[in-house]
């Protein structure tokens, strides 16, 4: 009876174990205890002796270290299905620099502008060019909707693009960063092999249709200043 419970109780040991288990030690202290908690249980606490742990029964060490690295495995594997992209030294100074002027957070800004970059890079579409974009648009904020239905950072109308994404299914679809900055880049790079000029092709994303109107010649404006802080350091010449 009393072999029982110890049984028991270094088996309960051993869940709460597996429960709060981080790194690959604890999983080897496990397979241990339950090593010993199946040796009591057999052979009693009279029979539990350093021979009857390291005889012809003995835990394989490669048993051990397997145990001990699967759970560094999955932590790698689970990593690398959501690791963030790791923005370019000139996205950095951008971030800093925007993080300033639109006094946005910079933890914030971070997967904002890894999207624009990864989605700019994927498209075809200058990151920068996204980046001006949403500050003129919505100043980066993902939620801001206009009076005209036009959604999330750089302001899509879902009801012009249904190729592109379907809202039908999920309303709030374009508040998502990622899918709004994809659908807003893929608009934009149809946008400027139907025109063949990125000026034109912002007039038309702007809904403006008078090439003088001033639409695009802002977001060229904006691009500017995030190209000269990208190249300058950070530092925006004459600021």
């Amino acid at each position: 009876m009393f072999a029982t419970r110890i049984a028991k109780f270094a088996r309960h040991a051993a869940s709460l174990m597996l429960h709060f288990a981080h790194g690959g030690l604890l999983v080897a202290g496990l397979v241990l205890t339950l090593f010993v908690a199946s040796r009591i249980a057999n052979h009693g606490v009279q029979g539990l002796s350093l021979d009857s742990l390291t005889g012809s029964t003995e835990v394989p060490v490669s048993a051990v270290a397997e145990a001990a690295a699967e759970p560094e495995a999955d932590i790698i594997q689970a990593a690398e299905g959501v690791s963030p992209v790791k923005l370019s030294p000139d996205l950095q100074r951008v971030k800093t620099y925007v993080a300033k002027r639109y006094q946005v957070s910079a933890v914030a800004l971070e997967p904002l502008l890894a999207s624009a970059q990864q989605t700019g890079r994927s498209v075809g579409v200058d990151p920068l060019l996204l980046v001006a974009v949403m500050a003129i648009e919505s100043r980066f904020n993902p939620f801001a909707e206009s009076p005209l239905g036009a959604q999330g950072l750089m302001q899509v109308i879902p009801k012009f693009h249904p190729d592109k994404v379907d809202v039908k299914s999920d309303k709030s679809a374009l508040f998502d960063p990622e899918t709004n900055i994809r659908v807003g880049a893929l608009v934009l790079k149809e946008y400027i092999q139907s025109t063949g000029s990125v000026e034109r092709a912002l007039q038309q994303y702007g809904g403006v249709g008078d090439p003088s109107a001033p639409y695009a010649s802002k977001v060229m404006a904006v691009k500017a200043m995030l190209s000269q802080v990208a190249r300058s350091g950070g530092r925006l010449v004459g600021a």
